[in-house]
């Protein structure tokens, strides 16, 4: 019998810690429990991840005991978290940890209590000897099908609970803890067991009847297969969704809808739940306990449906036959903080280890996704037709650099842009404007000297807010009142450039009053119900100009939106990373796949200063074939992903000496492990210099063969900084190299 257990705490260590398990919990510790274990001159929470019979160290500590109720981990899925873990060169307590919410891992889950009938109350005579209260009690419990929350039972029947403890004491009824009466009655069928089928609103086509009979037919076998579902926009890529996710209801099977945005979650779940019943919603903006009480219901089998963001591919779906990456090719599905893991990568390794089909929807698939559809790793499934038969957008290019000459020209809006506005406002029907920028102003500025308000923490400008009346940092915070003059010259014209979309939206107010504008972004969106109200005046009409960053670029469908204006297009086309022409076309044609979506044709206008630039070429053209046929050849010549395979090594210190040392330090160490297959990039300074008042060394560690890589990057992760100051990250296939 084993006689060590390998706990996890969730603490940035790689290694969980080796306890010894005492006689009197040797039957009843296993891999997934949660523990309660010595740690330093505290007691910490853990959890059991392994056992074995021996270890390295000498010494080793008992367990003190069992978590009572503890959040025990089922073994498919802690055998995918020991898989993140190891992939991403992280500590698998990191990963517990942010797979688990807050509530579930220190068992302050909300549950309130409830009351039900035992066969001898049912059967139990009412004469007039039982006392009026209990009477009261087991008759109201008796006209109802299904257990009652104790509060409401005893305001109903106007008594207190003493009446209904007494008849739990004598066997008539019982008395149990459950989730909150918001979240189903427990015991009923309809809190997520059955499945409610509406019919859709359209027939699908014939490309979109195959896409189904081919994912179908991998849930009923079941088998792994991960295909990539290939739809323009507009294209019914969730009609495809929601009829597998019916086969595998049909077969009591679970699940798994991953989103890329917050802001599409709302749209996402009225769709399933009005076609498939309720789901469980899992993302950050949701209060910890809301969180947790969907986690528990998953966990427990009562619904059967997961959705949400990022963290939710660790969501304990119970049987689960089916796992959907909406808008797969987002970067936001990769973490950038420690477990730095891709949603999207994990998705595919737990349908591989189920043995059941993973489906990644888009309609600019990443060229990573495209590259395994060629090695014949992923099965290409093509939606080359919007839904209801309609042409997508005609876009119309603004070469701003002519603009900019005429007289008048050079504003936020082009001459075209604002006519077109104007035209589809007298039409009755709804704009969207995007630009990918924040705030009001990002750049104050003295004409005369040069001098930039920047952050005192972070090596980048200081973006003004007027909504708060002050510049702020979006980094970490800080902010300060604007300048009446230059500090530096004592200018008093001090400019704003650079504008964001607040100042989009203060624009459109003067340029056309008395039309209902809003404004989406993270600075509006506060709170989920806030989002939920701004994307609900939008599709109701209610909104006819919405303005917004990328939150409004993905996912969303309003049929009313027949004109979509992007502002500053090539706005990212500058950006230091090997992937942003990717990804301006991505976004563009994201964006572009919101107009026309109803019975009117949509239009899109770009305003760039770059319109001969091979994205946006390929992008006003919604031929990403083109994009990707310009980006292979470098990308190969290169070796720079998905040609090669990459890791990025991250030292910061707040002595700038300090952090270049230490970069240098660990580049030499790796340039010494002699690997002919690793090629080291650097160390040089990061994009960003400072961030958090921390000076930022870079590395990218490149090989075209994984395993030499993991190698040599996880070598350098095991050496300890040149100065106890410096702070070494390791990120395996970085999706942000700023």
């Amino acid at each position: 019998m084993t006689s060590i257990a390998r706990v996890a705490v969730p603490i940035p260590l790689h290694e969980p810690f080796d306890y010894r398990i005492p006689e009197s919990l040797k039957d009843k510790i296993r891999p997934g429990i949660q523990v309660l274990v010595p740690f330093g001159p505290t007691k910490r929470h853990g959890w059991v991840v392994d056992l074995t019979d021996h270890s390295p160290h000498p010494r080793l500590r008992d367990i003190d005991g069992i978590v009572a109720q503890g959040a025990e981990i089922e073994a498919e899925l802690l055998d995918l978290l020991r898989w993140t873990a190891d992939y991403y060169l992280c500590g698998i307590g990191e990963v517990i940890e942010c797979a688990l919410p807050r509530p579930v891992r220190t068992r302050r889950v909300r549950t309130v209590r409830w009351v039900k009938l035992t066969p001898e109350g049912k059967q139990v005579e009412l004469t007039r000897e039982v006392p009026e209260a209990r009477r009261k009690v087991l008759e109201h419990l008796r006209q109802s099908a299904t257990p009652r929350q104790m509060q409401r039972l005893v305001d109903e029947c106007s008594v207190s609970d003493s009446p209904v403890k007494t008849l739990a004491r004598r066997g008539l009824v019982e008395i149990f803890d459950a989730l909150p009466p918001e979240f189903g009655t427990p015991g009923c069928e309809d809190n997520g067991s059955s499945t409610v089928l509406i019919s859709p609103s359209f027939d699908p086509n014939q490309q979109q009847i195959d896409a189904i009979e081919k994912i179908s037919s991998s849930v009923s076998k079941p088998e792994y297969q991960t295909y990539l579902l290939h739809g323009v926009t507009g294209s019914g890529k969730t009609e495809v969704y929601i009829r597998c996710v019916q086969r595998a209801l049909e077969m009591g099977r679970g699940a798994l809808v991953l989103l890329p945005e917050i802001a599409l979650t709302p749209q996402a779940v009225e769709r399933f739940t009005e076609r498939l019943g309720p789901v469980a919603i899992l993302h950050s903006m949701l209060p910890d306990s809301e969180r947790a009480v969907h986690y528990e219901r998953l966990r427990q089998g009562e619904v059967k449906i997961a959705l949400g963001a990022r963290s939710a591919v660790f969501a304990p779906v119970t049987d689960l036959g089916i796992i959907i990456v909406d808008e797969s090719h987002e970067s936001s599905y990769k973490q950038e903080n420690s477990p730095r893991y891709h949603a999207r990568d994990v998705a595919v390794m737990r349908a591989h280890r189920l043995g059941v089909p993973c489906v990644l929807g888009s309609a600019t698939p990443s060229m990573e996704s495209l590259e395994n559809v060629r090695r014949g790793r992923f099965e290409r499934l093509r939606l080359d037709e919007r839904a209801n038969g309609r042409p997508l957008a005609t876009v119309e290019v603004i070469d701003r650099r002519a603009e900019a000459k005429s007289v008048g020209g050079g504003g936020l809006f082009s001459i075209p842009l604002i006519d077109r506005i104007r035209a589809t406002l007298e039409r009755d029907e709804q704009v969207l404007l995007f630009l990918n920028r924040r705030g009001f102003a990002r750049n104050i500025h003295c004409p005369r000297c040069g001098f930039n308000l920047r952050c005192h923490q972070c090596d980048i400008p200081l973006t003004f807010h007027k909504g708060k009346s002050r510049s702020q940092c979006n980094y970490c915070g800080e902010h300060r009142p604007i300048p009446s003059k230059c500090p530096d010259c004592q200018f008093t014209g001090i400019q704003q450039r650079s504008p964001g979309t607040e100042r989009i939206e203060d624009s459109l107010n003067s340029l056309f009053p008395g039309v209902k504008i809003d404004r989406l972004d993270r600075d509006t969106v506060t709170s989920t119900s806030r989002m939920e109200a701004i994307l609900r005046r939008f599709r109701d009409g209610e909104t006819q100009i919405l303005v917004g960053t990328q939150m409004v670029a993905k996912g969303h469908d309003i049929p009313g939106v027949t004109l979509v204006g992007v502002l500053d297009a090539d706005i990212a086309l500058g950006l230091p990373d090997f992937r942003s022409a990717e990804r301006t076309a991505q976004l563009l044609c994201q964006v572009a796949g919101r107009a026309g979506r109803g019975e009117s044709p949509g239009h899109v206008v770009l305003q760039t200063k770059q319109p001969e630039h091979y994205a946006l070429c390929c992008a006003s053209r919604q031929d990403l074939d083109g994009l990707l046929d310009e980006e292979d050849s470098i990308r190969r010549m290169l070796k720079y992903p998905p040609h090669g395979h990459l890791a990025r090594l991250l030292c910061e210190d707040e002595d700038e000496k300090k952090a270049r040392e230490s970069a240098m330090s660990l580049a030499e160490m790796m340039k010494e492990m002699n690997h002919p297959e690793v090629e080291i990039l650097g160390p040089a300074p990061a994009p960003i210099e400072r961030l958090r008042g921390r000076f930022r060394q870079h590395m990218l560690i490149k090989s075209v063969e994984r395993g030499p890589l993991r190698e040599v990057a996880r070598a350098a992760q095991a050496q300890k900084p040149r100065w106890a100051s410096t702070r070494i990250t390791l990120d395996i296939d970085p999706q942000n190299l700023l």
